[in-house]
């Protein structure tokens, strides 16, 4: 380790002597300045607590079952990671989200390299779409399932952003209703036109599927409109997993979100070849924060939530060092008075409200 560099004038600085603890003192010869290199040990056990956040080692790995590690990680586990204000524009964002318990799940933005944002409720509904993408610059693109939540999201926060419908998802809905061995000859041939779906490369391509699609709907109309009276009087359609099927796929195609990635005009402008599937973030972020999760099992939620989102911010562009972290992020008694100010103030304007505005 070299010479540390003078605070007030930036030059290197030499050795002088020691302080009265025994550590190495260091004077500037410009300025005459002293200092003392410090050894911030919080630091380094901070940035091995992270480590072992997204590492594969385990307590048990570690000598004497890590009680010594659980020992020093404990006060770690109060800090919460920032998700950082994102204003480079991104040509083309993926966004999914990743369930943690039947309601907690994380929503993550994500590019082909970087993880840009994150964002923690407690289901995918619109309101907290909109929290990740106002924190985000817009992007030319997003690929996405299709949720109904994003895209409202999206039509609030990023009005000019295009959409690409996941492909592979397209194709997962078609094929939960009709399995990899439909049991009729329409089954058979709409699972057969959903799974080309996946071999779409050209414009041509696309106008091709969407005629064969056209002809199935024109041809099956009839054997689709069977109906099927049930014990209790009600009357259904016969092939109801078929017919959802069916609409789902139609349903994307009037949507005209499934050939987004073809759109010459919109490559140009993106700059990028646009991908058809969101596998970047499905199998790539989410695929690895799994593995974590599985990796430490037996975590209580709240430590699962907070190792996803220190995963999610060591995989930004710049995370910082560990040192300054320590000193930028915040803890669980900082967010609790947070919450509370915010109830207090909720509190205070509803009693306003209750004598007039004109009480103010």
């Amino acid at each position: 380790m070299g010479n540390p560099s003078c605070n007030i004038c930036g030059l290197a600085m030499i050795k002088h002597g020691t302080t009265a603890a025994g550590r190495r003192r260091f004077r500037c010869t410009n300025c005459g300045a002293i200092a003392s290199r410090a050894n911030n040990v919080r630091a380094r056990y901070f940035a091995t607590f992270l480590a072992f956040i997204v590492g594969k080692v385990v307590y048990r790995d570690l000598s004497g079952y890590g009680r010594t590690a659980r020992r020093r990680f404990e006060e770690f586990w109060r800090l919460w990671p920032t998700a950082p204000l994102v204003d480079e524009v991104h040509p083309v964002v993926f966004v999914d989200g990743i369930y943690l318990a039947r309601n907690v799940v994380m929503l993550i933005a994500c590019t082909k390299t970087h993880v840009i944002g994150w964002h923690m409720a407690r289901s995918e509904h619109a309101g907290a779409w909109s929290a990740l993408f106002s924190r985000i610059a817009a992007s030319c693109v997003v690929v996405c399932d299709g949720g109904s939540g994003i895209m409202k999201a999206l039509r609030q926060e990023w009005p000019t952003t295009r959409v690409q419908r996941c492909v592979f998802h397209a194709f997962n809905a078609v094929k939960r209703k009709t399995t990899t061995r439909p049991r009729t000859n329409a089954g058979v041939e709409l699972y057969a036109i959903a799974k080309a779906l996946l071999k779409v490369k050209t414009p041509q391509e696309a106008h091709a599927w969407r005629s064969e699609l056209t002809a199935w709907n024109a041809s099956w109309a009839e054997f689709l409109t069977q109906k099927t009276k049930l014990a209790d009087g009600r009357i259904v359609n016969t092939h109801r997993h078929l017919v959802d099927a069916k609409n789902s796929l139609n349903a994307l195609m009037k949507s005209g979100l499934l050939f987004t990635f073809l759109d010459p005009d919109l490559i140009a402008r993106a700059g990028v070849v646009i991908p058809a599937t969101s596998n970047q973030i499905e199998g790539g972020s989410n695929t690895l924060l799994r593995t974590m999760l599985r990796t430490h099992r037996g975590m209580c939620l709240q430590r699962r939530i907070k190792a996803v989102a220190w995963w999610c911010y060591l995989h930004t562009p710049d995370p910082l060092p560990p040192a300054q972290l320590l000193a930028h992020t915040v803890t669980d008694e900082q967010i609790v008075a947070m919450y509370q100010l915010a109830h207090d103030r909720r509190a205070a304007q509803e009693e306003l409200n209750m004598w007039g505005t004109g009480a103010e």
